[in-house]
């Protein structure tokens, strides 16, 4: 069966533009810019005073670096020569990226449409398509403040003519944070990095406000936290979970929140927690959150699967592994782990690929359905005691997708490894592997 998805212009744009790159990777808006105007400099017609700002038939003339800032999802950062800069992705992985690559995604040049046979795919295409739509109407905040003339807060122009940041009667600072992906159904997930980068929450006491979105109402629910509690943990992401509505972070710390209305009454003003903002420097912060998430890879380096097929593989596609034969590895480019293992009685078992133990958590599977009962192998040397302080943190609540079965190679000897773990009693055994 053939999928049809229609996509918003800028969706298109981005998948057209990675069909066209080839190897090329981009990380950011900047590499988007760059790469559309290489490849494709026909897609982005530009006015004099404004570089790379009308694209595809647009009649709006919007910032085309701006809408792409909308259609991509924060990642984490990525070292490039010395530096680390921030890392993005249409999606929350590369997979829409790599099939369209592979031409497993077929893009309509005249509808703006995107054709697959892969329901997964198919899935993906159209979340990031409401998520944009989502997004790019929240963008718009100073329009649903016209429409709303009872809503407490007002557009600072004067002092933050480009970010929302809002201002109340009372002299309280917020800025919007921005909606990064949905996790699941029940489990939104916001972007910090604009939040905490720069000056701005040294020079006033700005408070974050999260528009919690449904796919239907992008204006849901407004809730705040106090900047002083930000300030104390830093986290580069925040999740909402819907059905017990509260905020957390990657290291389970949970926030008080308030609506919009208690954070009013609660609240600092603009001239307070002087000693916070002091103390605050986004330097470190940055240091801090890039030795904590992910360094996604850089052009140079070889991908998860490169590493898999040479150093536990050994370029041999088939071994055993619980006494059953495996006869066919299958890559796959959608949404879920990683590879596919088939096995000679027919059965299947899904395995995630990572460089790291710690990156399954900083890649956030473990809050996914997608990776229940999942594998994992990973190129790093097998610790349990390092393995348990991982993984442990997250047992309680997410049992089903933290992984029981680990692969890796034997560092000394090169030799396939595999071992399953009891998380009921924190034990575990080796388990035969063999070519």
């Amino acid at each position: 069966m053939t999928y049809t998805i229609t996509l918003p212009k800028i969706i298109y744009l981005t998948l057209f533009i990675s069909k066209y790159a080839k190897k090329q990777k981009y990380y950011n808006t900047n590499d988007l810019i760059k790469i559309a105007n290489e490849m494709k400099p026909e897609l982005i017609k530009m006015r004099k005073d404004k570089k790379d700002y009308k694209f595809l038939d647009d009649t709006k003339f919007g910032g085309l670096r701006g809408n792409f800032s909308t259609a991509l999802t924060f990642i984490g950062f990525v070292k490039q020569g010395s530096a680390y800069t921030p890392y993005y992705s249409l999606g929350n992985t590369d997979k829409l990226f790599n099939a369209c690559i592979k031409g497993e995604i077929i893009l309509d040049t005249q509808e703006y449409c995107a054709y697959t046979k892969n329901e997964n795919l198919k899935n993906m295409l159209e979340k990031e398509s409401r998520i944009f739509n989502i997004r790019e109407t929240q963008a718009h905040i100073k329009k649903y403040i016209e429409k709303h003339p009872a809503f407490p807060l007002r557009r600072d122009d004067i002092n933050f003519p480009k970010i929302a940041v809002l201002k109340s009667q009372k002299d309280q600072y917020f800025l919007r944070i921005l909606l990064n992906t949905f996790k699941t159904e029940n489990i939104v997930e916001f972007n910090m990095f604009n939040y905490l980068q720069g000056t701005k929450i040294k020079s006033y006491n700005i408070h974050p406000l999260f528009v919690v979105p449904t796919y239907d109402n992008p204006w849901e629910d407004f809730y705040v936290i106090d900047s002083k509690e930000i300030f104390e943990n830093t986290p580069l992401f925040i999740y909402f979970d819907r059905q017990t509505k509260k905020f957390y972070d990657n290291n389970n710390h949970v926030y008080t929140s308030y609506s919009l209305n208690e954070g009013l009454e609660i609240l600092s003003a603009q001239n307070e927690n002087i000693e916070e903002r002091l103390n605050y420097n986004w330097k470190k912060t940055r240091e801090n959150l890039i030795s904590d998430y992910i360094e996604r890879k850089s052009k140079v380096e070889q991908d998860e699967f490169a590493q898999f097929l040479k150093n536990f593989l050994h370029w041999q596609r088939n071994f055993s592994i619980y006494g059953k034969d495996v006869i066919d590895i299958d890559v796959s480019s959608s949404g879920g782990p990683d590879v596919t293992l088939t096995f000679s009685g027919g059965t299947t078992q899904k395995v995630e690929l990572e460089h790291k133990w710690n990156n399954y958590i900083l890649h956030k599977h473990y809050m996914d359905q997608a990776w229940q009962d999942v594998w994992l192998y990973a190129d790093e040397k097998w610790d349990f005691s390092k393995v348990a302080k991982i993984f442990s943190p997250h047992l309680s609540e997410h049992i089903d997708r933290i992984p029981k079965v680990f692969l890796c190679p034997d560092p000394e000897t090169g030799a396939k490894k595999a071992y399953e773990v009891n998380w009921d009693n924190l034990t575990f055994k080796e388990i035969d592997i063999r070519d």
